[in-house]
């Protein structure tokens, strides 16, 4: 049995290595291995081949990329649209499976974009496209998510956009599962009911979330019912025993008849199928396939008519999802998903020997108090009240709404009025629904995230709390876990260092995080696209969560442009700072709607101390400016004798005026560079000014604006600066020490991934 665990364990391992070995050590790994089993060291063969696999499938997922070398580059390929293109009124997206000899490079798949086109993407459809492609890459951040390593899971060789030109034909169109959810998504969204029914329909038949609202998906959150409303382990395994329960009733009915039908088998037959079906009507999504992969395993145990351990089951199925996804320890949703498995195993029986309603509740408490675990270290919001909201709706979505959307999805090929009728009535309960965790109360008094940084201490006193009160009544040592627990609650707020400065990796952008002992500045936000994604919600929020920030003291947003306001409307959904300061009017109508908070305009002159660290606006004056980036907030930070300068988008113009203010603090030790190092800003006379030790570039990877211009470049390292970038280096953090030493970490660097 614990062979299982050890090859699941050497694939997982993988995952963390810095760099893939090469050809020679892998022959001298699988000579070890063949060794090992000849000397019956079973778990160290079993680990040695699990980690075999893992690199062997690392490498060869590396090796379908776009090279570097080419990176961004045009080329001209032919293939077939899969998935669901997903439009949002501009831009349709979608992923393009490469098809015919002349595939580029060896790529296999392509995540696309296209941008203002009248043609309808249907999968099955097969094109000639013209498109500019870049290896697949993401942002590096402390607590950030990690898009390049998703990329990767998904089977992306390269991600890009589509041209312009008349060189875009499709060549053919063919019919395939993909189509069918395409017919089906189309019906589903002409249904009469309403939109967040619908997408909740949508997500509960094809897996498909894009409709969902982010107000919507909060709600579903802050109720925890999450779980319930996309394709998930849960629902797969419902379906899995209604299916075999239909099949082995309906094999007993045939015995009557004389037919010698087994109904164990019939039972385990059907529901093998409906769950594919299912699954496949979800896309064979990763976590469908996770949840697939365990039913499969037993229905296997089931037909081998045998005594298998829940141990042993688990492990094999734990097993088949390291080597479907060697990578999906990175995603919150394993955690979730086998814990929640693991808690069903293990300690649902010890809590099925009391009445009805007591057993369900006792199990909604255990599996809550399992899962606490996985979601304060992912740093997920937590919903106190889901073991009571699941009581309800846990049998009502399972038993009632998603039958319904199964039964739609197969009659629709039959009849068409027939599937609608039954969306309908499934659509009609969801309003319902809706309405009902609405009025779920928020409990704003409990933290809805893990209020401690995450480090290895707190990892292993929340491991140690949750285990204790998980043991037995009367096991010795059980109410430990109250001193522990009181002990991570008597943990003082505040940072070990005076001043930490973050230049979070936000893409072509800028985001800032300034920490005092007890005081948290945010400046900038990073930018916001399409369909609600915004970096101020995805990556700065999630930082601030990482480093224990419950309480954001200001928010500074520096002037109006996307890339440096563009994540504010994001991050006000998640932190109201106590003071907000801008360069110039920003456009936040529902968040001042909601009356949470005010702004104030930068004026220079401004000063406050927070924690012996001395900050101070420069700019702008009440003298107006013709451009945006000359409204930007120019902020100084000042510890002991060291100075931090935060100009914005300043150009070369206030760059000469601001050298005359006589609060400005030379030589400069950090600078980030004015207007993200372009040739408008960082003139000769502020470079030479303000000699800067540190310089930081917040740029995109060889995003197609080239900052930083080399001539700027060339003018810091002429004046001895140390120049660095996030592009290449992720996030950077500078940390002051109490006697005034500097150090600096880069992300990348830090945590080192063998696909950076």
């Amino acid at each position: 049995m614990f062979a299982v665990y050890s090859f699941s364990l050497g694939i997982f391992s993988v995952g963390l290595w810095p760099q893939l070995p090469g050809i020679y050590w892998l022959v001298g790994v699988f000579a070890a291995c063949i060794l090992l089993h000849g000397l019956r060291l079973k778990l160290l063969a079993f680990l040695g081949w699990g980690i075999l696999y893992g690199v062997c499938w690392g490498q060869y997922a590396l090796s379908h990329q776009l090279p570097e070398a080419v990176s961004p580059s045009d080329f001209l390929v032919t293939g077939e649209v899969v998935g669901l293109p997903v439009s949002d009124g501009h831009r349709v997206r979608f992923n393009f499976r490469l098809r015919g000899d002349d595939t580029p490079h060896d790529l296999k798949m392509l995540r696309l974009s296209w941008y203002y086109h009248d043609a309808t993407l249907i999968p099955g459809q097969v094109w000639r496209l013209r498109v500019r492609l870049r290896r697949p890459r993401g942002t590096v951040n402390p607590g950030g998510f990690d898009y390049q390593a998703w990329l990767i899971r998904q089977g992306i060789s390269a991600t890009g956009y589509v041209r312009d030109t008349e060189e875009n034909r499709i060549i053919s169109h063919h019919s395939s599962a993909n189509s069918l959810r395409f017919q089906l998504r189309e019906t589903i969204q002409a249904l009469s009911v309403d939109d967040d029914a619908k997408a909740l329909t949508l997500a509960l038949t094809l897996g498909d979330r894009s409709l969902i609202s982010p107000k919507l998906w909060d709600r579903l959150a802050l109720s925890g019912v999450v779980h319930l409303v996309v394709i998930s382990g849960l629902h797969i395994g419902l379906v899995a025993l209604l299916s075999y329960s239909l099949g082995a009733l309906l094999a007993k009915f045939l015995g009557l008849f004389g037919w010698p039908f087994t109904a164990r088998y019939w039972g385990s037959v059907l529901s093998l199928i409906v769950v594919i079906f299912y699954s496949a009507m979800a896309g064979f999504s990763l976590p469908t396939q996770r949840a697939l992969i365990m039913v499969v395993v037993a229905i296997v145990v089931l037909l081998l008519n045998r005594h298998v351990s829940r141990g042993l089951g688990f492990g094999v199925a734990l097993a088949g999802v390291a080597m479907v996804d060697p990578l999906a320890i990175f995603g919150a949703g394993f955690w979730l998903s086998f814990g929640a498995v693991a808690g069903l195993l293990w300690l649902v029986p010890t809590a099925i020997h009391t009445s009805y309603w007591r057993t369900l509740l006792k199990i909604q408490w255990l599996v809550f108090a399992v899962l606490l675990l996985p979601l304060m270290i992912y740093f997920l919001p937590i919903a106190w009240l889901s073991p009571l909201v699941n009581l309800v709706a846990i049998p009502w979505i399972s038993f009632l709404v998603v039958p319904l959307c199964l039964l739609a999805a197969i009659t629709f090929p039959m009849s068409a009025i027939l599937s609608g009728w039954l969306w309908r009535a499934a659509g009609w309960q969801l309003e319902v629904f809706i309405t009902m965790i609405e009025a779920v109360p928020s409990l704003d008094f409990l933290t809805r995230y893990s209020p401690w940084p995450l480090s290895g201490l707190i990892v292993y006193t929340l491991i140690l709390v949750v285990g204790l009160v998980l043991l037995p009544r009367g096991v010795p040592g059980r109410y430990l876990c109250v001193p522990l627990a009181l002990g991570l609650l008597l943990i003082p707020s505040g940072h070990s260092y005076p001043l930490v400065v973050t230049v979070l990796d936000v893409g072509q952008g800028l985001s800032v995080v300034i920490q005092t002992r007890h005081r948290t500045l945010v400046y900038d936000t990073g930018t916001s696209f399409d369909k609600g994604f915004s970096t101020g919600s995805a990556v700065v929020a999630p930082f601030l969560r990482r480093q224990g920030t419950s309480v954001l003291d200001m928010l500074v947003v520096s002037h109006s442009d996307n890339d440096h306001a563009g994540g504010t409307a994001g991050l006000l959904g998640q932190f109201s700072p106590s003071q907000l300061y801008v360069g110039e009017v920003l456009d936040l109508s529902e968040v001042f709607k909601r009356g949470e908070i005010s702004s104030e305009f930068c004026r220079s002159g401004e000063t406050w101390v927070w924690d012996e660290v001395i900050f101070s606006f420069l700019h702008p004056t009440k003298q107006g400016e013709s451009s945006n980036n000359n409204r930007s907030c120019v902020l100084q930070i000042q510890y002991a004798d060291q100075s931090i300068l935060l100009p914005g988008d300043i150009e070369a113009v206030v760059e000469r005026r601001l050298l005359g203010n006589p609060q400005l603090a030379t030589p400069v030790t950090l600078l980030v560079a004015p207007h993200h190092g372009s040739k408008t800003s960082s003139s000769y006379n502020f470079v030479k000014r303000l000699n800067p030790a540190n310089v930081v570039f917040s740029t995109g990877y060889r995003h197609h604006f080239g900052h930083p211009a080399l001539s700027v470049t060339e003018r810091y390292q002429r004046q001895g600066s140390r120049l660095w970038n996030t592009a290449e280096s992720g996030a950077l953090t500078f940390t002051w020490s109490d006697s005034g030493l500097i150090s600096v970490t880069e992300a990348r660097s830090q945590s080192r991934r063998y696909w950076y």
